[in-house]
């Protein structure tokens, strides 16, 4: 894309600089690309200052695209902020957070250290979290956080308030969130909620603070917009509140984060939330054949709640998306098995092709067949390489020689093992708490008192201390071998598959390659909150496999040959789905999905889970213009080879209905994903759960 030159959409977006402007951007439409030109634009013709554009995106990925865009097209002028919403909040935070009596030193999260300390907390409180509760807890301390009325509550140096509310409440998950709280401001640690609350809580409380950085926004920019939560737009409001330059840049047709807070509204209603906003389109999809390109309009217009465009593609025609309905599951992936099998045969890569599924759950059936055919395939579902323990071991040893903590310290010094048990660490967090002081600081206290008297234990304490004092004096990567040699490189060589000491290798070599890339020496504190901040869309694979992935992975990705399986009512959409509003995102979810193809698009569902289990194919099919679909199979429904259509809603919440059985009832609740009324009968006891396809009659 950044070969050719700007469309005339493009190049109105990038000469147009001042006040607030919406850019209402369809899939492969070179958002990205225009972004990077508007930036270029202001540095090289308007002759802006750098270091006042800011560009916020999602993902370190769709960062460092960016910057590596903007350093090929200007060079050493590419000094402008480019990275994600909560890189540039740890960035505000780093200068600011001492108005809060936080030190410069405070710790990152991760989402898996989150649970470890949740766990700990509740252990300490004597309840026993398993894995699956201690996640669940973590994901209602984010939705407890989305209010940031909480954060007074750590800001208490005395931590009176938090101790009360964890005497008082009866509740266990408060006692647990209390108790959280209470631990995180011991140990100067914040997650990945409180980095964007934290930095709002500052601007909105500190005049002299917002000023100064709304100062450094002169022109502030979005990327994927439709995505932000209410937490990312208020900070964008607060930002852009003196020059009024805020340019945003999504698809509201692309809105699928829902779960997690995003609402299409912001997109939607943008003209209402600022003042004299100007919109733009780029309409032109560049990676799309005009069949697929057809397919994906004809589904999203559906939809009620979206703004008004029209997606077109000037590419070269190719062949209709084809759609087939197998009888069982396992027959849908073996089809989709022989159809990859037959394109590589002719010349294709397994490579080129990826194969969608709603949930990861959706997989089994595919590995099944894959295995039989002998297709090499691998599931990508996000970060896993950060996720195993030595990488989170080496950079839990770094945390602590940049900032000794107390949740760093209870991962390291049980690796490797030092004979440190769980009796010494109960009398030590006594020792702790009598003296108020942190656990690695009272083991020093213990060691120089003859209590802790291991030579194992000491060597750990003095390694730490005496690297603690002198790390800016070494390179990254330099820091990264001296922990190792703390002793746990040792215990990762007597590893036989030597598959934790190449993780470890590679973490080097990924260090290696960044300290290369920067300018400046890349310090400790740089390097820790990277990997902090590092999300799951960021992990990538080149090998020469078939690709399956979630479609929320897919998300922002582009491939030749797409194959969405399982599209069957109940499970895409969802049977979950309670209203319209829902629905809407479900099928949004599915234009994500289509509008990732390039060449071919391959739908496909099946009229049985297994022998007994009928379903129906999905109402999303039936959206798709049929006359834009190759029917291919011998799947017979109501004698024709088209997908079954489905009935329509035609009443609404709160009806009155006339059963030809049942007599006279009001329906109390619809759910479009099974496609019935929930009815309230005068004569019944208790509600009935009736089809759309019932023969009803409004009262």
């Amino acid at each position: 894309m950044s070969q050719r030159q700007a469309t005339k959409e493009q190049q109105q977006i990038i000469e147009a600089t001042e006040g607030n402007i919406r850019v209402r951007a369809v899939p492969g439409s070179g958002k990205t690309f225009a972004l990077t030109k508007r930036i270029v634009y202001l540095i090289l013709e308007l002759y802006v200052e750098p270091s006042s554009i800011v560009a916020m995106t999602f993902t370190n990925k769709a960062a460092n695209e960016m910057k590596y865009r903007l350093k090929k097209m200007i060079g050493d002028f590419a000094t402008c902020y480019a990275g994600t919403f909560h890189g540039y909040c740890n960035l505000i935070l780093k200068e600011e957070i001492y108005r809060l009596s936080y030190p410069k030193t405070f710790v990152i999260l991760d989402k898996k250290a989150q649970v470890d300390l949740i766990r700990e907390v509740a252990d300490e409180l004597g309840f026993s979290l398993k894995d699956f509760t201690a996640k669940e807890y973590a994901d209602r301390i984010c939705e407890e956080k989305q209010d940031r009325a909480y954060i007074p509550l750590m800001l208490d140096t005395g931590r009176e308030a938090l101790q009360k509310k964890i005497i008082h409440t009866q509740d266990p998950f408060y006692q647990v969130y209390y108790s959280y709280l209470k631990k995180q401001r011991d140990n100067y640690v914040l997650d990945f909620e409180d980095i964007i609350q934290f930095a709002i809580y500052i601007l909105t409380q500190y005049k002299e603070a917002l000023e100064k950085w709304q100062g450094c926004c002169q022109y502030l920019l979005c990327d994927e917009y439709q995505d932000v939560n209410k937490n990312q737009e208020y900070l964008l409001y607060l930002l852009s509140g003196k020059y009024h330059n805020l340019t945003v840049v999504g698809d509201d047709d692309q809105c699928i984060y829902g779960w997690r807070g995003s609402d299409v509204e912001y997109m939607v209603h943008f003209n209402e939330r600022y003042e004299n906003v100007v919109d733009y389109s780029l309409s032109r999809n560049f990676r799309s054949t005009p069949e697929i390109v057809a397919a994906a309009n004809s589904l999203i217009e559906k939809n009620q709640n979206r703004l008004e465009k029209q997606m077109y593609t000037k590419n070269p025609h190719g062949a209709k998306p084809v759609y087939n309905c197998l009888p069982y599951e396992k027959d849908e992936a073996v089809w989709i098995a022989e159809q990859i099998d037959a394109a590589v045969s002719t010349g294709k890569k397994y490579a080129d092709h990826t194969v969608l599924v709603r949930a990861a759950s959706q997989t089994r059936a595919l590995e099944e067949a894959f295995l039989a055919k002998k297709i090499p395939y691998k599931i990508l579902n996000g970060a896993r390489f950060y996720d195993s323990e030595e990488i989170r071991t080496v950079l839990a040893y770094l945390r602590m020689v940049y900032a000794p903590n107390d949740l760093d310290f209870l991962w390291t010094i049980k690796r490797p093992r030092k004979g440190f048990g769980k009796k010494s660490i109960e009398d030590l967090k006594k020792y702790a708490a009598e003296h108020e002081i942190g656990l690695f600081q009272a083991l020093g206290e213990q060691i120089e008192q003859g209590i802790v008297k291991k030579e194992v234990i000491d060597t750990y304490y003095k390694n730490i201390s005496e690297l603690h004092k002198e790390y800016d004096k070494y390179s990254c990567k330099e820091l990264v071998n001296r922990v190792l040699d703390f002793g746990y490189r040792e215990e990762l060589e007597q590893d036989v598959e030597q598959r934790r000491l190449d993780n470890v290798t590679e973490l080097i070599t990924a260090i290696a390659a960044m300290e290369a890339e920067n300018q400046d020496k890349l310090s400790l504190e740089e390097l820790l909150a990277h990997f902090a901040l590092f999300t799951a869309q960021d992990d990538d694979d080149e090998k020469n496999v078939v690709k399956v992935m979630t479609i929320h992975t897919a998300k922002g990705l582009e491939f030749d040959i797409v194959f969405i399986c399982g599209l069957v009512d109940g499970q895409f959409p969802s049977r979950r789905l309670r209203n319209e509003d829902e629905l809407e995102e479900e099928r949004r979810l599915f234009y994500v999905a289509v509008t990732r193809a390039k060449t071919r698009l391959y739908l496909s569902s099946y009229a049985a889970k297994s022998e007994g289990f009928p379903v129906r194919p999905s109402a999303f099919i039936q959206d798709i213009d049929y006359n834009l679909l190759e029917c291919v199979g011998n799947v017979v429904q109501n004698g024709q080879t088209t997908p079954q259509m489905l009935p329509k809603k035609t009443f609404d919440v709160g009806d009155k209905v006339e059963h030809k059985i049942f007599g006279v009832g009001t329906i109390v609740d619809i759910n479009l994903s099974t496609q019935s009324y929930e009815i309230d009968f005068e004569k019944l006891t208790g509600t009935r759960k009736i089809m759309f396809r019932a023969e009803l009659k409004k009262v």
